[in-house]
């Protein structure tokens, strides 16, 4: 005796279900990283909206008036060139080369950094958070 094995309700079904069930989510705006049908990893952030976010971080840690930090509009993003100001950076190349960020480069002696921010997210904040944390103490 075979048993076929059944499975209780399919992918369309449940789909439907939840077209029905949650349409309230629209009115939120569609998903983090929907453009036009790419990824989320494809997806870049306008550069004004990325300029914004890295203006409002450094404001809100008290550097926002800091001569150790520059920052240059670009076609793909937010080109950063970053001063160590008392000391060394704290920064190895893998930091700036962390998912959202692009042609990082740092000086063998650690005392200037450049790298583009392409998408704003918890890598490029969390660079941002690290040099100031340095500046600062």
């Amino acid at each position: 005796m075979s048993k076929k094995r059944v499975l209780g309700r399919g992918l369309d079904e449940l789909l439907a279900q939840h077209d029905q069930d949650l349409p309230f989510l629209d009115a939120y705006g569609p998903s983090i990283g929907e453009t036009d049908g790419l990824p989320i990893s494809a997806s870049v952030d306008p550069v004004e909206q990325l300029l914004e976010a890295i203006t409002r971080l450094l404001k809100s840690e008290g550097q926002s008036d800091s001569k150790l930090i520059s920052s240059r509009v670009e076609d793909n993003g937010v080109r950063l060139t970053i001063l160590s100001g008392k000391s060394m950076l704290p920064l190895v190349p893998s930091d700036l080369g962390a998912p959202g960020l692009e042609n990082g480069i740092l000086a063998e002696d650690r005392s200037e950094a450049t790298v583009t921010v392409v998408q704003w997210g918890i890598p490029a904040r969390r660079l941002l958070e690290r040099l100031c944390e340095h500046w600062s103490g």
